[in-house]
């Protein structure tokens, strides 16, 4: 279980295959659903051939298998984690994929090292991820600021018989035989873990949440020079699909795929997986000429 000290924390990461190195950013807030199991849900890499990328994959700070801190930080820090681990694999330059969640890391990290990124790739994600014309993304404000306000403690105790439930499955994961017993191994370990440790893994979600509050880099997206492909699920009901077509609109040059009637978690899907990996494909030729 490879494990590396990086920017002050400890992160979990998993490397595999050999050529150009593709560092994939994970979606999600952390929490307590993504550590009392294995591992968070895999990423999406059997899509790009073994023999030509090196794929990198690893959990976020406070998710996972990582490290869980009550320390307060920032997507300048997130993006840092990122920059640090390729700095300890050894790697200079990098595919940089970053979906739902994982997007806005990826757009800091590209802009604050546009040298370190060959190539970005944006599936199901936006710039302003936690605009609060989003339910999800107000809700998720609403519980940093309580926190700030109240405690830690406080909030927790009044959320603390709705962290013990596993969320429901919903979309194409409802008819998934993994994600269905995967949800049932979180309901079990949710309906288990001890009150301390749920308050640490449910303290780290709040710390996710709050480390992405005001972050809106629709103004900066003129900035990425690099090859760009965004992805997007027409369907998508957790991130709109209009936030898929204003990253496009955003980034010059960009190339965008829309994927019909997908929904959230676009990397399921044989089309995305296919437009991925021929943008990847293209991008070292493109490099290698």
């Amino acid at each position: 279980m490879p494990k590396a000290t990086v920017n002050g924390v400890e992160l979990f990461y998993e490397v595999s295959g050999s050529g150009q190195p593709v560092l994939f950013i994970h979606g999600g807030y952390g929490g307590a659903e993504s550590a009392v199991v294995a591992k968070l849900p895999p990423e999406i890499v059997g899509a790009l051939p073994a023999g030509r990328f090196q794929i990198i994959t690893y959990d976020r700070r406070n998710a996972g298998q990582s490290e869980f801190t009550l320390a307060h930080y920032t997507l300048e820090d997130l993006a840092d984690d990122a920059r640090a681990l390729l700095d300890h694999l050894g790697v200079d330059k990098a595919i940089v994929v970053g979906s739902s969640a994982g997007g806005p890391i990826a757009l800091q990290f590209a802009l604050t090292y546009p040298q370190r990124t060959l190539a970005l790739c944006l599936p199901n994600t936006g710039a302003y991820l936690m605009n609060p014309a989003r339910p999800r993304s107000k809700a998720f404000g609403e519980l940093a600021a309580r926190a700030r306000s109240e405690g830690d403690r406080a909030v927790f105790e009044s959320r603390k018989a709705a962290l013990r439930q596993a969320p429901a499955l919903s979309g194409p994961r409802a008819g998934n035989e993994a994600a269905v017993r995967r949800q049932a191994a979180v309901a079990e370990a949710l309906a288990t873990i001890s009150d301390e440790e749920l308050f640490r893994l449910s303290t780290g979600e709040i710390r996710n949440a709050e480390a992405f509050q005001g972050y809106d880099y629709s103004s900066r997206l003129s900035e990425l020079t690099m090859p760009v492909c965004i992805i997007h699920g027409t369907a998508d009901a957790t991130v709109p699909f209009a936030w898929g077509e204003a990253l496009h609109q955003g980034i010059p040059g960009s190339e965008f795929h829309a994927i019909e009637g997908a929904d959230h978690g676009v990397l399921v899907y044989d089309g995305a997986q296919q437009a991925l990996r021929t943008w990847a494909e293209r991008v070292i030729s493109t490099v290698s000429v």
